[in-house]
């Protein structure tokens, strides 16, 4: 983004504060006086920018740089592999990507369109004009507990709830959003679905405060400090943690008891804790075949996990797929991913006297020993080298070998029994 937009959005920032500050002074000019409204005022404007900074400074480096993490990772052939495997209807309207593989003289139309498509599809889904309405919405709500705050704070907001439980509250709301935000921003996750729940947070703070402090008191009718500092601690509180609190509240009301949910396969894969299962369910992941069905850009994006890392755990749901718990046997011996797969079964491919097929027949030897330990299922060394050569053959397989970067440029991903139209994008000149 150029110098002159990341000015723009400052004005536009100042010029939206300003009219948000215009429209409170009529209603709150009457119960300042002049020292107060500067305070005011001043303020607003300093939580209202120290709010957005972050999030301007994301749209200027952090969401190029975030970009360039898929592009690096999509590339020789692998770009094309996404497009064809998640966004097959948009590839069938453009020749060059319908037709693919082309010709070596045509690879430049392709690679071009494809990065194009890449381009125009990820903008739709996570561009920079996509954050204007939830910033602005974010700051009108800042712009209103800003104004509650100074109010409660003079002690001329008339409500049921204690002033002092309103102050926390919004205190308690604003160093969540500013805090999370930061970190989101660091990590280069940001999302637009991020800012609109600050958003929401933003709103819901004096609610939200006002319901969980009044539960934790046996007296209604006296605001103790316990009470304050509650309502500044659930105003601290993620989104989700504050959903939780909710319903066991709402729960225990009623006299349910709640019962949390076990996550399946996800927390099997290496790699994953219950974190992370859990921000893979949030975003509606909560099984292996979900996982392999699931675009891999997008579900970063929502999700905020490196894009490398979303490739990792789709590698290894391959090979989950096949062998379920079982896998885990076959991950003591390496073989948890495709990539370990796919060079195992290579080597398979050499001469039998060569001494590394020998290597590799021994270790299918270990591994058909070991699922056969582990009871159930029970493959025999002929049906293992058949499901590795299925694994190899997944279209999603090619996706994720076409990613891997090598020393001297990228995997060529070659077909295990590859049909003659199953041909594999070229090599880059650099990579022999």
């Amino acid at each position: 983004m150029k110098d002159s937009k990341y000015h723009g959005i400052w004005i536009c920032l100042l010029l939206l504060d300003g009219a948000g500050v215009g429209l409170a002074y009529k209603w709150v000019a009457s119960e300042f006086s002049t020292l107060a409204l500067s305070g005011y005022i001043t303020l607003a404007l300093l939580v209202s920018g120290l709010a957005a900074a972050p999030l301007i400074r994301f749209l200027v480096v952090g969401w190029g740089a975030r970009y360039e993490e898929f592009r690096n990772r999509l590339n020789n052939g692998a770009l094309v592999f996404y497009l064809r495997q998640f966004w097959q209807p948009r590839t069938d309207r453009i020749p060059a990507l319908k037709e693919w593989p082309l010709p070596p003289e045509r690879k430049g139309e392709a690679d071009a369109a494809a990065e194009s498509l890449f381009e125009r599809i990820y903008r739709e889904h996570y561009g920079r004009s996509a954050f204007i309405m939830p910033l602005a919405l974010l700051q009108v709500a800042i712009l209103l507990m800003v104004t509650l705050y100074a109010l409660a704070e003079m002690e001329k907001l008339k409500l049921l709830v204690n002033n002092l439980i309103i102050v926390a509250s919004i205190a308690g709301a604003y160093l969540f959003v500013v805090s999370d935000m930061v970190t989101a921003v660091r990590r280069r996750s940001l999302n637009v679905a991020d800012v609109y729940w600050y958003a929401l947070r933003m709103t819901l703070a004096i609610p939200i405060g006002a319901a969980v402090s009044a539960a934790t008191s046996a007296d209604a009718q006296a605001v103790s400090a316990l009470q304050t500092m509650v309502a500044f601690a659930i105003g601290a509180f993620p989104m989700d943690v504050l959903m939780k609190l909710l319903r066991r509240l709402a729960s225990r009301s009623f006299g349910a008891s709640e019962q949390d949910q076990n996550s399946d396969q996800l927390i099997k894969l290496e790699g994953v804790t219950a974190d992370i299962a859990a921000g893979m369910a949030a975003e509606g992941v909560n099984s292996i075949e979900q996982l392999i069905g699931t675009d891999p850009v997008l579900l970063s994006i929502r999700t905020g996990f490196p894009f490398k890392f979303i490739l990792r755990l789709s590698s290894q749901a391959i090979v989950w797929r096949y062998f379920s718990d079982h896998g885990a046997s076959l991950a003591r011996l390496g073989l948890a991913d495709v990539e370990a797969i796919f060079n195992l079964n290579e080597k398979l491919e050499l001469k039998e006297d060569d001494p590394h097929r020998q290597q590799a027949d021994k270790v299918v030897a270990n591994a058909a020993a070991c699922l056969q330990a582990g009871g159930g299922a029970t493959p025999d060394e002929a049906t293992l080298r058949f499901l590795f050569g299925e694994i190899c053959n997944q279209p999603y397989t090619r996706f994720l070998l076409s990613t891997l970067k090598q020393k001297n440029g990228y995997r060529r991903p070659r077909l295990v029994n590859a049909k003659p139209s199953e041909k594999p994008p070229e090599e880059p000149p650099n990579a022999a």
